[in-house]
């Protein structure tokens, strides 16, 4: 279990390093990641105001086993909460979006597609998301195109 998680970890601080996160750079903002299942309550991972990310490895791999690369998308989803200081899950999605458009990287590209393909797969619909998992995929996708305020015309 220790190797599974520093694997993680080490994969998550690649992705930090290697992409272009512009206004979490600009504002230097640091976020600690803490393997811990419970505190997500069943998700992939959840923040905390003051810079903590608590993620589920096991979630994760069962995440990434099926959609590879996804776990991308809300891991960074998760550093937006901490970057925006907000919890309007719309909000943090465009975010997250907008910064993944702005990553011109195949592996990037290859990690938005799957977590679309993840999301899409969520027929109920969930209004902190925004509804369906289709209606959450084609905001993300709206985000991508026209920035990250998108969410607010929607």
């Amino acid at each position: 279990m220790g190797i599974f998680m520093l694997k993680w970890l080490v994969i998550f601080m690649l992705f930090i390093i290697n992409n272009n996160f512009s206004y979490a750079i600009d504002k230097k903002v640091k976020a600690e990641l803490i393997p811990h299942c419970g505190m997500t309550k069943g998700g992939v991972a959840t923040a905390t105001p003051d810079g903590k990310i608590y993620y589920c490895p096991q979630r994760i791999a069962n995440i990434d086993w099926n959609f590879p690369g996804a776990v991308d998308f809300f891991i960074l989803h998760e550093y937006g909460h901490i970057v925006l200081q907000s919890g309007n899950e719309l909000e943090v999605d465009c975010w997250t979006a907008y910064e993944f458009s702005l990553m011109k990287d195949k592996k990037s590209k290859k990690s938005i597609k799957e977590a679309l393909k993840f999301i899409r797969g969520f027929k109920l619909p969930d209004p902190k998301y925004g509804g369906t998992g289709e209606d959450r995929a084609l905001l993300i996708e709206n985000c991508m195109k026209y920035g990250a305020d998108f969410y607010k015309n929607n």
